[in-house]
């Protein structure tokens, strides 16, 4: 029994030993750092990417990136620069550990969106902003099932949107504003998924695809577009909706007995065909905060609300009333 007592220890001191000597996850394997040379050597070998230098062999010591607790590169964010020239590198494509990527304001990066992207399966957050891309958005975007928000803003990207973007099951955020985009919004876009939606600043045109579900979506900008029809059905109360801009674009619709979803805090329909009067549903809106339902069709008289009035008169100037009374003129006299 002594025996047994006196090996208890030893046999604690050895797995502790044993613990001790096993190696390592490898901090920045050959292939990550490989390809991230690789991309340096792409975009010209800026000097806002001094870091990234062979004599290294930690590349997760470099700037404009970060590494997961496997020592694996998971994050690159390269912004601001204005000494990064070329294409999106190909090479970005051998990071397979990558969740996230960032390029900003990055004006000499041309080219276009290059489909070995769609290789980066971990990937969750996709950023190409403020740049000079162009061409078309891959439709090979949406096999990256994991994507949670795709920013493409402020480039300049033609052709349509994909229509496998709406399929994308993880994606709750989309942000393509001011490109040269043309066609219609894909189907099931304005879906239940998407908590925000950024169209804004291109040339859409035809329907808003209708969506009855009540779903999360927050933010919803299509503005500065050609959209027609009729976009009242992304007003109910039940939506917990905050933003919703739809101003300059040719939508048509009757806003009188529109019931407006009670966090809205942005409101912008102005500069359409939108017909009709202003709701009395416009008083429940304790949190509004920006309002305007200028240049459109709608007539008076004004609802006697506060709600309605803690605006001032400027939402609804510049209505062309064709049957009533002008609303412009109705909120003055109130």
């Amino acid at each position: 029994m002594a025996s047994t007592a006196s090996f208890l220890p030893l046999l604690a001191l050895l797995l502790v030993a044993t613990a001790h000597c096993s190696p390592l996850p490898q901090r920045c394997p050959q292939a990550d750092r490989q390809a991230l040379l690789r991309v340096k050597q792409a975009l010209g070998s800026p000097a806002t990417l001094k870091t990234w230098s062979p004599a290294s062999a930690d590349c997760c010591a470099w700037d404009h990136l970060t590494c997961n607790e496997a020592g694996r590169v998971n994050n690159v964010f390269i912004d601001g620069a204005d000494d990064v020239r070329g294409q999106i590198p190909s090479a970005l494509a051998g990071l397979t550990a990558l969740m996230s990527l960032s390029l900003f304001r990055l004006p000499g990066l041309q080219g276009s969106i290059p489909a070995c992207l769609t290789s980066l399966s971990k990937l969750e957050f996709l950023t190409v902003s403020h740049t000079n891309v162009s061409g078309s958005i891959p439709e090979s975007l949406a096999r990256l099932h994991s994507l949670d928000s795709v920013d493409l803003s402020n480039n300049k990207l033609t052709g349509s949107i994909p229509n496998s973007f709406a399929d994308m099951p993880n994606l709750r955020s989309l942000d393509l504003r001011r490109n040269q985009l043309t066609g219609h919004i894909p189907a099931s876009l304005v879906q239940g998924q998407f908590r925000s939606l950024v169209l804004s600043y291109n040339q859409l045109t035809g329907p808003i695809p209708r969506d009855d579900a009540q779903d999360e979506i927050n933010t919803v900008d299509l503005s500065h577009n050609q959209l027609s029809g009729d976009a009242s059905f992304l007003f109910s109360e039940g939506r917990p909706i905050g933003k919703v801009d739809l101003s300059y674009n040719n939508l048509e619709f009757d806003l009188s007995k529109l019931k407006f979803p009670k966090e809205l805090t942005y409101l912008d329909l102005s500069h359409n065909r939108i017909s009709g009067t202003v709701p009395r549903s416009l008083e429940a809106l304790s949190t509004l905060q920006t309002l305007d339902l200028s240049y459109n069709n709608l007539c008076g008289p004004l609802p006697k609300l506060h709600g309605v009035m803690r605006h001032g008169c400027k939402p609804y100037e510049h209505n062309m009333c064709h049957r009533g009374a002008p609303l412009e003129s109705s909120c003055h006299q109130l």
